[in-house]
Formats: structure tokens, sequence, C-alpha cells
């Protein structure tokens, strides 16, 4: 337990729910969020290095130190597996700053250099198949594989929208935004004159890439409709994109990344690509090639010299998200090797942090929690004896993986050197791409994990109809073995909760048992469903967020819909797992089993934020924000009223919140 709290959060020692981060004086029945957290947030500013610091962040620092010390052990010392030799190149090359800042720029110069040669639209064409190939680095579109959604069994190959450097269309397109529209084309002239162009050409440059990029803005879907899974899947023959799409040239595009002859290729807005394949050669051929080059340059900033990556920072970093200073640049570096062998750290991170025991207790909650919502969904109310028999067939066939793959990626068909960052990182990239691209049409590895072992944070997976718990997760905050159980099913059983409700949220209920993307719900149920889902929509966006900046209901109903659903099924099954343990129904520092609970739900969103995180991540998260998080499903959850009646001066709620749950 936490015996007292520092202003330093650098020097705590146990992160886990504690009754001290209360600010009793506040009313639960008025200010629920602080009322739990207030005295953490008092005492928890944001770190400069961060636009925000929460619980995530707090458990994932803690594990970054756990990282540091993995890659050190090899950085400094001798290395045995072709693992441990690309852990220590990649962390020693990030670290040579020496290195780095003689290098300069010329890592990018060939590839500058190629798009300088350039001499007609042609040229353009396949230089855009040359940078996704090789590079990763997306112009006018994006490219991805996937497991496809209509046919979970195999992976397809997507385009879809994209081609921005600021994170959301609205930045180009509202006019709250236009200060930041005004300091990205002066970073823009900034990064172009720290790589030799003139005081002259650089406004050339900026006003280039503002042109197209605010151009493919005002083409682009919005965040909300992104949401819409099936108006953003629409498969084309590769004679339909060959016809419709010659301008951009699809068809070429993708034969430039794979050979093989597919029955189908997926676009997910297809008038986004109709307006490009009419526009795009009314852009200057100079234009392009400025906004590639650009490209190329926002890519590799962070990987070069220190005038670079300061650069990217100082508008990225502080501009755009308030940060005052860079995260050490140790860290920045296990982000690296997280982003490109995530999974040679990490198989080593379980093997010496991730215990059988951890597993075991992860698994016994899981099932608790599952054969909960399982009960929930057999007496659902609104949903017909049909789409709900179709329903628990969807839900027999949940999958779960937890801790880590049964088997960790083969990185060695690529070598690293401890000199060469830039090139690590390329090489790291090609083989993803090698990967990715080798996939097209077959069948699906559903062993696969698409999250690193030690990450904090969980996810459901609707076309593998699975859900998946890292073993980073699996620890205080979220989960403590020593602790009581109201806090455990409070904290990580509150996230199982979530995790199995996203596979009946406005996305995930679209997809059925097998993971394949089709209409399984009879009519009247999906239209009693949406009406319910407005509900939660309308609510949400009532919430402030700052003065004057409310939450997207529409983007975060997803989310939404889960949180409340997982404090639900997780408050259930406390009851259930206290009705079978009743000596442990009983008062902890004051306070009973029940208040525990959701207490230790709103501790797990305790944060801090800047002004300029929370107005980026409003736009483009689509979950709320955690002071909402924290408080919402807690306030509307039909047990919290009488749960915390002795606790308030109030007597009674001050607002009367509804009743939210659909689950």
């Amino acid at each position: 337990m936490v015996k007292s709290l520092k202003n330093n959060h650098k020097k705590e020692k146990y992160i886990g729910f504690s009754t001290t981060y209360m600010d009793t004086s506040k009313d639960p029945f008025e200010d629920f969020y602080n009322y739990a957290t207030g005295k953490w947030r008092a005492t928890h500013p944001v770190p400069k290095e961060e636009g925000r610091y929460d619980s995530f962040i707090q458990l994932s620092s803690e594990n970054f130190k756990i990282l540091k010390k993995i890659a050190e052990r090899y950085a400094n010392g001798k290395t045995v597996t072709d693992n441990e030799k690309k852990i220590a190149d990649f962390f020693n090359s990030f670290l040579n700053t020496k290195i780095l800042n003689a290098r300069k720029f010329s890592p990018i110069e060939p590839i500058i250099n190629e798009i300088d040669s350039v001499s007609d639209f042609n040229g353009i064409k396949k230089m855009m198949i040359k940078l996704s190939k090789y590079y990763a680095i997306s112009t006018f579109f994006d490219v991805f594989v996937a497991e496809d959604k209509k046919n979970s069994d195999i992976y397809s190959f997507y385009f879809g929208q994209g081609g921005l450097s600021l994170p959301n269309r609205d930045y180009y397109l509202k006019k709250e935004h236009a200060s930041i529209l005004d300091e990205f084309k002066l970073y823009i002239k900034k990064i172009v004159k720290l790589y030799g162009i003139s005081e002259k050409e650089a406004s050339f440059y900026s006003d280039s890439v503002i042109s197209i990029e605010s151009y493919i803005a005002s083409i682009s879907r919005s965040e909300v409709e992104l949401r819409d899974e099936i108006k953003n899947y629409n498969r084309f023959t590769l004679n339909n994109i060959n016809k419709r799409y010659q301008n951009i040239d699809l068809y070429n595009f993708y034969f430039g990344l794979s050979n093989k002859k597919v029955p189908f290729v997926v676009i997910g807005q297809p008038e986004y690509f109709d307006k490009m394949n009419a526009s795009i050669k009314k852009f200057k051929l100079e234009e392009m090639k400025i906004y590639m080059k650009c490209r190329v340059l926002q890519h590799a900033l962070p990987l070069l010299h220190d005038a670079a990556s300061n650069e990217y920072f100082n508008f990225f970093g502080k501009k755009l998200m308030g940060m005052k200073k860079q995260e050490p640049r140790w860290k920045r570096a296990i982000r690296l090797i997280n982003s490109n062998v995530g999974e040679a750290l990490g198989e080593i991170y379980v093997k010496e942090n991730f215990t059988p025991e951890a597993r075991k207790k992860a698994e016994e909650l899981v099932d608790d929690i599952k054969s909960i919502f399982l009960q929930r969904l057999k007496e659902v109310s609104w949903m017909s004896e049909v789409t709900k028999k179709r329903a628990l067939k969807k839900f027999s066939k949940l999958s779960v993986k937890i801790g880590h793959p049964k088997k960790f990626r083969d990185y060695s068909s690529f070598k690293t050197d401890k000199n060469e960052l830039f090139e690590n990182v390329v090489k790291a990239v090609q083989f993803e791409i090698k990967r990715q691209i080798n996939r097209i049409g077959k069948k699906v590895d559903k062993e696969e994990w698409l999250m690193t072992p030690s990450m904090v944070n969980a996810y459901y997976n609707p076309s593998g109809n699975e859900l998946a718990f890292p073993a980073g997760i699996l620890q205080p905050p979220f989960f403590d073995a020593n602790m009581d159980a109201a806090v455990n099913y409070g904290g990580i059983g509150g996230v199982i909760g979530h995790e199995i409700t996203h596979g009946y949220d406005d996305q995930g209920r679209l997809y059925d048992e097998n993971g394949k993307m089709r209409e399984w719900w009879l009519p009247k149920d999906a239209k009693r469903f949406d009406s319910l889902a407005k509900k939660v929509s309308d609510f949400y966006s009532t919430m402030e967020i700052l003065p004057g900046l409310k939450v997207n209901g529409k983007l975060t109903l997803g989310e939404n819909i889960a949180d409340l659903g997982g404090i639900g099924i997780a408050y259930d099954a406390l009851q259930r797992y206290l009705s079978r343990n009743p000596l442990e129904r009983k008062i902890i520092d004051g306070f009973t089993a029940e208040q525990r609970f959701f207490l230790a739900w709103s501790q797990i969103w305790k944060s801090n934020v800047k002004d300029e995180t929370a107005k980026m991540f409003a736009m483009i998260d689509p979950h709320s924000p955690e002071k909402i998080r924290g408080f919402v499903p807690a306030v509307t959850h039909v047990k919290f009223e009488e749960t915390f009646r002795d606790k308030s001066k109030l007597g009674k709620m001050k607002k009367n919140y509804p009743k939210l749950n659909m689950w």
C-alpha cells in the first residue's frame, strides 16, 4: 500500500488502488470522479514529456524501466541470439547521437534525390509504389493487409483514404484549428530549410503541402463515418479498379506490391478514390514532388540528427499536444524497438516478468466475467429469441488470449547494425511489408497477436471473435493478487467485461460467430439496438471535456457501450463471488466491498491531461476522455446511489442519471 503521496510520481513504488488517492471533501453524488481520484490528480501533474498522465502511462513507465534493463543488458554486453543482437543494435543505433549528428540527412538523401529526378506523372506513380513498398510511407492513400471482414479465414488487400500529416481532416477544414494549420505551415518551412532549401523555396514547399493536404482533407470521410463498418468495406475486382481508377492507377499500384492475382481487393472509401482519380493530374508535377519529399522528411525526422528530431517534436509534441520536453532518449529507443521488433523484446519480457500463477489467476477472472455475460445475454429483454440464439452461438466461439503469443515472430531474415538507425528501421519495415504482402489470400493465423506482450492495454478483435490481454496490463493498478476481490473486479474485471462487450457494441455486433461481417440480427432487433445506442450517444454528447468542447457521442459510441457493459458485468461477477465467499464481504479502510468496487473502477481511469492533448483526442479518439470514463459508467449504474448514500451529505444523487447499460 502507498504510505504517503509524493509530489514526484517517479518516487512511488506501489501504483495500485489506494484510498489515499481519494478527495473525500468531495461528495460522491456531486463529483464522483474527484471523490475517487482527486488527491492523486492534485499530486500527479502531467510530466513535461507527456500530453497526459494516467494509469496506463503510469504502468507503462514501470514496464519501460524493465524493458530498458533488458535492452541495456544486450547493448552493453554480449549477445548470443539473433533477437538479442537486434535489440542491442536498435538500442545502440538510437542512442548514438554522435553518429546521427555526423550523418545529418545523408540516410534519406538518396530517396529525396530520386523524387527530385522524377520528370513526369508516370514517375510520380512509380515513386508512390516505391515509397509504400520499401519505406511504408503513404502519399495520396493508404494500403494494408488484414483479415477480410466478410471472410475472416483469409487475408485481403485494402486501399483506404490517407496522406494527411495532421491527425484529423478537421485541422484543415475547421476555422477553430486555423492556428494549428498556421503552425504546421511554419513547421514545413523549418524542416525543409533545415534540409537545405532556400527561404524563398521553403514558402513554395509549405504552400504546396498545405494545398495538397487540404484537398485530401476535403474529400476524406470524417472519423464518425470511418466507424461505419459496412460502408467502409467495398469489394472491387482488379479489372474494376483498372477501369475506374486509371489516373491513380490502383491496378499497377497493387501489382507493384504483390504478384498475386486475387478475386478482389477492398476499397474503404470509393468516393474518395473517385475524386482523387479525377483531380490528381490537376496538381502540378513540382507540387506533387514537394509533397512526397515532405512525406519522406516527416517520416524520417525522429530517426535523424538532433536538429531534425527536435523540429519534429517542437511541432507534434509541443504545438499539437502541449508537451514541454521530449521523452528521455532511452525511452524513445524502447518505443522504436517495440514498433519494429516488439516480439523479440516481448519474449524476453514475459520470460522474466510473467509467471504461470499470473496466467492462472487471469484465466480464472476471465472465465468468471464470461459466465456473467453469458447469463446476461440469456436474459436480455429487448432481443428476440431468434437473434439471441445466434448471439449465444457467437459467444460460445469466443476465444481468449492471455499474456503473450504461443509462438513469437521470427526476425532472422534481416540483419541490423549498431551504427545505422535509419537503415535498421527500413530493414524492419521491409521485413514487415513482405510478411504482410505474402499473406494476401492465405489462411489467417489465428495465433497471431495484435499487441506486444508488455503493452498496457487489451483488445477485442471482431474478425477473430477473440479477446487478448497482454502480460503488461495484468498488474497494478489493474490487477493485484494481494488486493481484495472488490478492487480486482472493479479494475481488471471491468476491463475484461469491457472487451467482451465490444463483441456486441455497434461495430462488434455486425460480426458473426466466425468473425464474418454480415447481418445476422433480425431487423426488429437491430432497430431496438440502434434506439438504445442512440440514448447512449445522446447522453455522452452532453458531457463537457473543456469549456465549449463536448464528447462526440457518435465517435465514442462503441467504447461507451463497452464501458457501460464492462462495469455492469464486473459488478454482477463480484456479487456472485461474495455470495460464494461471504467472509470477504467486509469493510476495508472504511469502505464496503461495493464502494471499493466503484472506486477501483474510477481509479483505473485517473488522469490529468493538457488542454491541447484533450482537444486533439476529442477529434480522433474513439474513447471518451478518462474523466468521463471514470464517472459516467459508475454513476449511471443501478446500484451506485444506494451504495454511496451513507457517504453523501446530499442524501440523493444531484442529477437523475439515465440507466444506459444495454448489456
